[in-house]
């Protein structure tokens, strides 16, 4: 029996003193849950809940001499990989994937390891076991000898998943980590739909970069399905996160949405555009009857050009009436914001903080809470941003003034590209942090508990 073990490669090289919030690699779950439906002996070594260095990596490989090591890999973390795949020294075959695959797949192949490495530039799940049972049916599109492979899952691919809903996920991968939410309860995570029909241009996941690719959705039927197991096998789960951008981006996915969680006893919360939501604030009593506590809301930028720069399509005005709606509709916000654009000003920025301070306040006078998360623009590799940034070559570092504890990889930093003095970026991201539910947790707190 062929054995492989997964890796959630980590963000950086040291112990985290502070709990991070947590989100479970389900794409490697994916992976694992169809290798092991194939025979395959297949485990998930969690560097990220585990805390694991490189070197704590290396001694458990070291051990357990997989013939397979599958990393996945983000532009932040390119160097650790790195790290770990020329520093292991067992034969082994490394599998490596990633959205960020497509872009570096060949800085990735010319890794220094004697050690056999093949890129997946795609969806892991068909072909990874494939090529571990040794029966893959399609050419590589890169072949460096025999020990340099890239293999292509696009549209086109007889690997690639047409039918989301054919795939399910094993959750005894995960049975030794109990994530609690922001709220105190106990939740379990789920993805209910692939790909991106947006276009931010400082995303990894936009459609002009993904064109070999195409957005799909489960069916209800697999959603439910997945949640009803959810219930039956891990009975303590109080809250459901759905991580994808979809499950709510359009008038009759909400109504699916409701359909769905009616059915359940879960808080739940969710990925969600402000254009998702422009013309369908109405539904929103029936989102919060369905016990949905929080809406994620990407709002970036509060200043009009940059929001035109990065190509976010909702105005201002529509950010503020929906958030506003959301709010008195007893649903919470999580809203992102990210300061420092290429060549973005203080001022620029500073606008950013008086919306985000603007919509702070507002929420005081609804029964919903406004939480915020607001980090430093990082260029990710091939996306629109990234591009216009000339001669830039990748190197991540932590920005120890920033104040972001529970998600301290949203204080990584590849450099200051804006217009803005990195003293006064810092600044303007910690108070943009600071506005969070906590000024005004204790006078609603009683609100949430009815």
């Amino acid at each position: 029996m062929k054995k492989v073990v997964l890796i959630n490669s980590p963000i950086y090289d040291r112990k985290v003193a502070d709990k991070e919030d947590y989100l479970p690699p389900l794409g490697l779950g994916y992976i694992a849950t169809e290798m092991e439906r194939n025979g395959i002996d297949v485990q998930i070594l969690d560097a990220v809940f585990n805390n694991y260095t490189i070197n704590e990596i290396i001694d458990i490989l070291n051990i357990q001499k997989p013939e397979f090591v599958g990393v996945n890999i983000f532009s932040v973390n390119f160097d650790l990989v790195k790290q770990l795949i020329e520093r292991y020294t067992c034969k082994t075959t490394f599998l490596v994937g990633g959205k960020t695959v497509k872009h570096i797949y060949k800085d990735i192949l010319s890794f220094n390891t004697p050690n056999k490495i093949i890129c997946t530039v795609g969806e892991g799940e068909y072909v990874n076991t494939a090529i571990v049972l040794g029966n893959v049916i399609s050419s590589p599109k890169v072949h460096n000898g025999d020990n340099r492979l890239a293999y292509f899952v696009d549209k086109d691919s007889p690997y690639f998943p047409k039918d989301i809903s054919s795939l399910t996920l094993n959750r005894k991968f995960f049975l030794d980590r109990q994530i609690i939410n922001p709220y105190s309860k106990v939740e379990e995570a789920i993805v209910t739909s692939r790909e991106c029909i947006y276009n931010c241009a400082f995303c990894g996941a936009a459609r002009s970069i993904n064109r070999d690719s195409y957005a799909r959705s489960r069916k209800t039927e697999s959603i439910v399905d997945e949640l009803t197991q959810i219930k039956n096998e891990h009975p303590h789960t109080q809250s459901i996160r759905v991580l994808d951008d979809l499950f709510l981006r359009n008038r009759e996915s909400i109504k699916k949405a409701v359909g769905i969680f009616s059915k359940f006893d879960y808080d739940w919360r969710a990925m969600c555009h402000i254009k998702s939501l422009v013309n369908n604030t109405d539904l929103l009593p029936q989102l919060a009857q369905s016990k949905c506590r929080e809406l994620e809301i990407g709002i970036e930028s509060g200043n009009a050009d940059i929001r035109k720069y990065i190509h976010k399509e909702s105005s201002l005005n529509e950010v503020k009436e929906v958030i506003y709606e959301v709010l008195i509709n007893g649903i919470n916000v999580k809203a992102y914001f990210i300061l420092g654009f290429p060549t973005e000003t203080y001022e620029q920025c500073l606008d950013t903080f008086k919306f985000a301070k603007e919509l702070a306040q507002i929420s005081r006078n609804t029964v919903g809470n406004f939480r915020v998360s607001a980090f430093q623009f990082r260029p990710y590799h091939g996306t629109e941003l990234f591009g216009k940034i000339s001669g830039f070559v990748p190197k991540y570092t932590i920005n120890n003034n920033l104040n972001n504890k529970s998600r301290q990889q949203f204080n990584f930093t590849a450099g200051n590209f804006s217009n803005c003095p990195q003293d006064k970026l810092d600044k303007l991201i910690n108070m943009t942090n600071n506005l969070s539910e906590e000024e005004h947790r204790d006078e609603y707190a009683e609100c949430q508990r009815m």
